[in-house]
């Protein structure tokens, strides 16, 4: 039911300590409510300091208990928060993983019959002078900016990820070829913009990128592969270009 989902959306944004008070409270009412109608069945005297005991009682006993139970689970919720992460969540640029990054699209692509959209395959140009120039702690942070760049030029539904190196990915469901060249465009700008944020210097930060359409029953392994062909074709055509599959063309 919704409602009872709401309550327990609620209870699971409150703190530890506010989490504990409510399940006391419960507690409390609860025992009282029984005391209540077991007295009204067999006596009255005392009533009211009974009454008073048992809520005591159940506080002193419940609070404890149940703030101990309840930070337990917090921690252990927490852990599996993180674990999570861990698995999907590339550790340097926050982008999803490669291994995330397959299994979604691979359910996407396996989920319709029709074309799924366009994945485009990103590699940076020259990292490694980069790194060779001023070493690899900036190296590993130019990265994080360009895959900031990436995912801030790409639509909410689109998926971003790091397939490894200096190589990211991005998967645009149901895009078709313009839509797909302009957000490379995009891409590909933003990209240049981050060699101004290296050290007090400006270095080259340009990438290329190869667009490959899925295709109705082509599999993600193919067109992935697909993209990575025409990737390396920008790169033998000077690098710092998007291409795609005929008609053929060249963006700067």
């Amino acid at each position: 039911m919704s409602w009872l989902q709401t309550i327990f959306d609620r209870f699971d944004a409150m703190r530890i300590w506010q989490q504990a008070s409510c399940v006391t409270l419960m507690c409390v009412v609860a025992a009282d409510a029984l005391t209540l109608v077991l007295y009204s069945v067999f006596f009255t005297e005392r009533l009211l300091l009974d009454l008073v005991l048992t809520a005591v009682i159940t506080i002193t006993v419940a609070y404890p208990i149940s703030y101990l139970f309840l930070t337990k689970t917090a921690v252990v919720a927490k852990l599996a928060k993180e674990l999570d992460m861990a698995a999907t969540t590339d550790f340097l640029t926050g982008l999803r993983n490669r291994r995330d990054f397959m299994r979604i699209v691979s359910e996407l692509i396996d989920s319709g019959s029709s074309s799924a959209g366009a994945v485009l395959f990103i590699d940076v140009d020259h990292f490694k002078q980069i790194n060779d120039r001023f070493g690899h702690a900036e190296g590993d942070r130019v990265l994080r900016l360009m895959a900031e760049a990436i995912k801030q030029s790409v639509r909410g539904e689109d998926i971003a990820a790091r397939m490894g190196g200096e190589e990211f990915a991005v998967f645009m469901p149901g895009a078709a070829l313009p839509l797909a060249r302009l957000i490379s465009e995009r891409i590909a700008l933003s990209c240049r913009l981050v060699g101004s944020n290296v050290q007090a210097q400006t270095v080259s930060t340009t990438v290329s990128i190869g667009i490959a359409m899925h295709q109705p029953g082509q599999s993600l392994d193919a067109v992935i592969n697909e993209a990575d062909m025409l990737l390396y074709k920008a790169k033998q055509h000077g690098r710092d270009c998007v291409m795609h599959q005929q008609p053929l063309e060249f963006v700067a």
